[in-house]
Parts: structure tokens; C-alpha cells; sequence
């Protein structure tokens, strides 16, 4: 399972997000904060310097005024004389008109260009400036430096760490959060893809939250009553084995008194269909209950197994490929899987079998083609399909009952794999068995 479309993650980023985007509103409200405390000390500030400069002017006679204008130059401000015609429009808001009544002691006219605060200040902005009635009735303009309209300070770096740390710590303590919370719900899904490969396996932690306890006791209660009927299953089969095969050796030992020979060939051989539909039917209900332990085979030993078998029987098998390490896996299932497919393949008219083998660190694929007349493409789907049977006259003479495809497929899913068919560009029917080699 990818880790994108697990439900860890999913959770996890949603939350990892919503924190992010708290974090990053909660930054700006401070940065904000911050910025509009700073403008407005800069403004009370530069109230002050006004204040301080037409004390200044006031306090100095006509003739040191030109003194005083440098002095406040040097000091960030720029000061010069107006004519009344050239005052700014506008009396200004905010807290300057106020101060400079406190601290000159009586009001004096005030001026600005806009209609703003004069405390305001943007950055990249132009400089402030203000025009300033002195008691004498000279209007005076005072302009702050550029130099000095600097922008709000940035963060402090030790700031920034203490954000950058708080955030990664909330992140860790969400993380291992969700990861507690969604560990059991693999667990289950773990457990139920575990039990359909071996319903001896342990039974379910029931920890974690009540309604995971509660999902818990329920699965292992599934899984006891999928054993218990299944063990019954094993018991009927026994008895249905045993009451079948009696009432046919009675059949055969009957038989075998009819004077007749035609009708005693006939009956013989319907007998003989009949027990051999019995045990194909019991093979298979047995095989998909087959509780085999699993362990690592060797594979190509038992495919050469297989091809010295088919040499005895004067079949023609080949093999291409070798297994590069040992298959987990369920070693009577795997031979029966196989030896069901070339006996498939000779029983169908093919004179020549191949088994193929190509592996890799994830997947094992066990491959017989032969050279027969391969399967209709509209039949490719339905033959494995227990008692089906594509040509029902030959299958009839040659006493299959449709199952041997059918056990293959089953033998592929018990060990968590697939079956594929596909007929052959040469001709010829090829069939896979695609096994996981890591068993869940």
C-alpha cells in the first residue's frame, strides 16, 4: 500500500496542514501586531522630534534661526521657512496636535500634505512632513530624512527558531498521535488478509480505544466460527467419502455377476465415471480447506521432479529459467498446481510442455505452455470455473470433470497469487502462476 493513500497520512497531512495554516495566521496576526507597535512609536516619536523642533525655532531669534535649521538638519530633520500661500492643505489626525499643545504649552497650527495620521509611516513610502505654525505666525516645514523612514525591524532570529522548533514539536506529537490511532485499524486489515491464507493464526489484540476493542472481539469471533465450520466441513466430507464409496464397490461387486459383457463394460465404466467425479470433488472441497503449513521450497528441485515424472510417461518437458532463491510456500499445493496444468496440457492434445520460470524480489512466475490447440478467447475467463468444461464430449471421454484448472486457481490465491491464461502468437495455451514472494 502506498503511503499517499493510507489513511496515516491522509490524516496526518490534513492535521499537519491545519496546523500550518493556524501557525502561519497566528505569525502574521503577531507580525501585524508587531508592526502597528513599532509604527506607532515611530510616530509618537516623531511627534516628539516636531515638539522638540519648534521649541527650537521659538526659542531662537531671527538672526540664530538659520543656525537652528542646520542643527535640526544634522539631527534628521530637514527645516525651511514657507510663505503662507505655500502651507499644506490639510490639518493632520492623530495624537501631534495634542502633544504639541502639551509641550510647547498652547496649540499651534499644524498642516500636512494628505489626510492621514501623521505618525503613520509606510515602508518605501516618502518621507513625512509637516508644516508647523511658530508663535511669531512664521510657518515653518519639517520633513523627516528619507534615511531615517526606515522599514519595520525584521525577526529576530532566536524568534524564528522558537517558532520553527514549537512547530516540528506539534508536528512529531501529531504524528506519533495518528500513528496511534490508525496502528490498529492495520493491524486489522493485516489480520483479516492473514486469515484467509490460515485460520489457525493468532487471534486479534483487543487494545486500543472501546471501539477498537469492540471491532477486535468481533473479528476473533468471526474467525472462531469460520474454524468451527470449516472443521465441520472436514468431518462431513469424511462421512460423505466413506457413505459414497460404500454403495459403489457394492455397485462394482454386482456388476461384475451380470453374464453379459457389453452391459458390464457399460456399467463398469459408469461406475468408474462416478468414482472418479467422487474423488475429483472431495480433492477439491479438501484442497481449498488444505491447512498445509508453509515453508521455503526449492523450487527448481521440484520442477525437475515434475519433468522426470513426465519422461517416465514418455512426455516431452522442458524447462527455461531457474529460481534464484527459496518460494514460502505450500509444497503439495505448488506440485499438484503444476502437475494438473501438464496433465492439462497432454490431455488437450499438446506434444511438446515448456515450464517457465521468471523471478525477482517481488514476484515468482511459474509458467507451462504448451503446444496445443489452445482455448477459444471467449472460453479464457470461464474455464477456470469449478465443473466447467469447453468441449464436453472429450472432457466426457477422457474422464475430466472440469476441475483442474479450477484447483490451480485456488492453489494461486492460497499463497496470495493469480492465475493467468493466455494463448500463445505461435498457438498454444500458456499459463502463469503469479506468485507474491513475500506472503502475507
Amino acid at each position: 500500500m502506498r503511503l499517499s493513500k493510507s489513511l496515516y497520512a491522509r490524516i496526518a497531512l490534513i492535521l499537519l496542514l491545519g496546523l500550518a495554516v493556524s501557525q502561519g495566521v497566528s505569525f502574521l496576526l503577531q507580525n501585524q501586531e508587531r508592526t502597528d507597535v513599532v509604527q506607532q512609536a515611530r510616530g509618537q516619536n516623531f511627534s516628539e522630534q516636531i515638539a522638540s523642533a519648534v521649541q527650537l525655532l521659538e526659542a531662537s531669534t531671527p538672526t540664530q534661526r538659520q543656525q537652528s535649521l542646520a542643527a535640526l538638519t544634522r539631527s534628521g530633520l530637514r527645516a525651511e521657512f514657507l510663505s503662507t500661500d505655500a502651507v499644506h492643505p490639510n490639518p493632520p489626525r492623530g495624537s501631534l496636535p495634542a502633544i504639541l499643545a502639551q509641550r510647547l504649552g498652547g496649540a499651534r497650527e499644524v498642516r500636512v500634505k494628505g489626510n492621514g495620521p501623521v505618525g503613520a509611516s509606510v515602508p518605501g513610502a516618502m518621507a513625512r512632513s509637516v508644516d508647523v505654525q511658530l508663535a511669531d505666525g512664521q510657518w515653518v516645514r519639517l520633513t523627516e530624512q528619507a534615511a531615517k523612514a526606515a522599514a519595520t525591524p525584521a525577526l529576530s532570529t532566536a524568534l524564528l527558531a522558537q517558532l520553527g522548533l514549537t512547530l516540528a514539536l506539534v508536528a512529531g506529537v501529531t504524528l506519533l498521535a495518528v500513528r496511534q490511532t490508525t496502528q490498529p485499524l492495520s493491524q486489522l486489515a493485516l489480520a483479516a488478509d492473514r486469515l484467509g491464507h490460515d485460520l489457525d493464526a493468532a487471534p486479534l489484540s483487543e487494545t486500543g480505544s472501546s471501539e477498537m476493542q469492540q471491532a477486535a472481539k468481533a473479528f476473533n469471533t468471526m474467525q472462531t466460527r469460520i474454524r468451527a465450520l470449516v472443521e465441520e466441513r472436514e468431518r462431513a466430507l469424511a462421512a460423505v467419502s466413506h457413505d459414497l464409496r460404500t454403495p459403489l464397490t457394492r455397485m462394482r461387486l454386482r456388476c461384475e455377476l451380470i453374464e453379459d459383457d457389453n452391459l458390464r463394460e457399460q456399467l463398469g465404466s459408469d461406475i468408474d465415471a462416478m468414482a472418479a467425479l467422487i474423488d475429483s470433488t472431495l480433492a477439491y472441497l479438501r484442497g481449498q480447506q488444505s491447512q498445509e503449513a508453509v515453508r521455503p521450497l526449492d523450487l527448481n528441485a521440484l520442477l525437475a521432479c515434475l519433468i522426470d515424472d513426465a519422461r517416465v510417461q514418455g512426455r516431452t518437458v522442458t524447462l527455461q529459467g531457474i529460481a534464484s532463491n527459496f518460494y514460502p510456500g505450500r509444497l503439495s499445493g505448488l506440485r499438484r498446481a503444476l502437475q494438473n496444468l501438464i496433465d492439462n496440457a497432454f490431455k488437450h492434445g499438446a506434444c511438446n510442455v515448456t515450464l517457465t520460470v521468471q523471478d525477482d524480489h517481488q514476484w515468482l512466475r511459474l509458467g507451462v505452455q504448451d503446444d496445443g490447440p489452445g482455448i477459444v478467447p471467449q472460453e479464457l475467463t470461464r474455464v477456470t470455473e469449478p465443473y466447467y468444461r469447453c468441449d464436453q464430449a472429450r472432457s466426457q471421454a477422457d474422464g475430466s470433470v472440469g476441475l483442474g484448472l479450477a484447483i490451480v486457481s485456488d492453489v494461486a490465491r492460497l499463497h496470495g497469487g493469480t492465475l493467468e491464461l493466455a494463448n500463445l502468437p505461435g498457438g498454444g495455451l500458456g499459463a502463469t502462476l503469479c506468485l507474491p514472494r513475500r506472503m502475507v
